[in-house]
């Protein structure tokens, strides 16, 4: 079995070298590496396990719980569009569940003003320096943290929240663009998207279905639009490629388990120590970031 890897990895290494030229920003040789580096593997794989469970269980913060870890390990500019391509893979497999609820008319607005963004958030992603980069995620999940905590679910049958403005008013459609453009800029830039959009939809008066499945077409979406902005600037590298592949079956399996779960473990306990976790990761990328870890 040894003889066998070993082979296979050399095959691998020498069909990276041949299309190198042509293709330097696909093929990565520093990714073959990563494949026979266990403390890599065994976070990516963490990682995606962590997030396909978080995210079929709780239904939310899939990324929020990744990405941290991946920093750690493949720094800002591998750990973001392979955070990226793990929600995408994940809101494919919830999207079709929910599609018939979905608010096409917001959705649509929605995404048209999230694409400026994405492309800001693309091209601040390929400049900016990590640290910038690791506080403002570090940022972004406290503030997703303190989010989630102040709007814990209540028992509320119909989930419908009050509307913030009454439909169609000038400053509710300035307020969509607004959360739009934030939301697509701070996606590509560092993988988490959710907090602006969350909170937006959640004032909308949409009841439980109607929210789950908009957010989910936009994450998917968005989701699509993020990825490709990364594309575009290099950041989709072969490295973050055959990282996003070694970890597939554990993000399956993760959300597998957390589909299971769903309903037989106690979710108010879960979310709390969901919530704990979140709020270590970001405290600790803040730190990171200020130069004092």
């Amino acid at each position: 079995m040894t003889d066998f890897f070993a082979q296979a990895a050399s095959l691998a290494g020498d069909l990276a070298a041949t299309l190198h030229a042509p293709f330097p920003a696909l093929v990565d040789l520093h990714g073959l590496s990563d494949m026979r580096d266990m403390r890599t593997l065994g976070a990516v794989s963490a990682a995606a396990l962590a997030a396909g469970f978080t995210q079929g269980f709780a239904g939310f913060g899939s990324t929020v719980i990744a990405l941290p870890l991946l920093v750690a390990v493949l720094g800002m500019r591998v750990a973001v569009p392979l955070g990226c391509l793990m929600a995408l893979t994940i809101n494919v497999a919830l999207v079709g569940r929910l599609f018939g609820h979905m608010r096409r008319g917001p959705l649509t607005v929605l995404l048209l003003t999230s694409l400026p963004g994405m492309a800001v958030g693309g091209r601040l992603l390929s400049v900016a320096p990590e640290a910038w980069l690791e506080g403002l995620l570090g940022a972004m999940v406290l503030a997703f943290t303190v989010f989630a905590a102040r709007t814990a679910p209540t028992g509320n049958d119909d989930g419908a929240a009050p509307p913030l403005h009454a439909a169609g008013t000038p400053l509710r459609h300035v307020v969509t663009v607004a959360v739009g453009l934030v939301s697509g800029a701070l996606g590509a830039a560092v993988g988490i998207n959710g907090p602006p959009v969350v909170a937006w939809a959640m004032r909308q008066g949409w009841g439980r279905h109607a929210l789950k499945a908009t957010l989910a077409g936009y994450f998917l979406l968005a989701g699509v639009g993020i990825v490709g902005a990364q594309g575009l600037h290099g950041e989709l590298t072969g490295r973050v490629l055959l990282l996003f592949c070694a970890g597939l079956p554990a993000l399956a399996a993760g959300l597998y388990g957390g589909h299971l779960c769903f309903g037989r473990l106690d979710e108010a306990a879960f979310r709390r120590v969901l919530l704990g976790l979140f709020a270590v990761s970001g405290a600790g990328l803040l730190w990171r970031a200020a130069g004092l870890g």
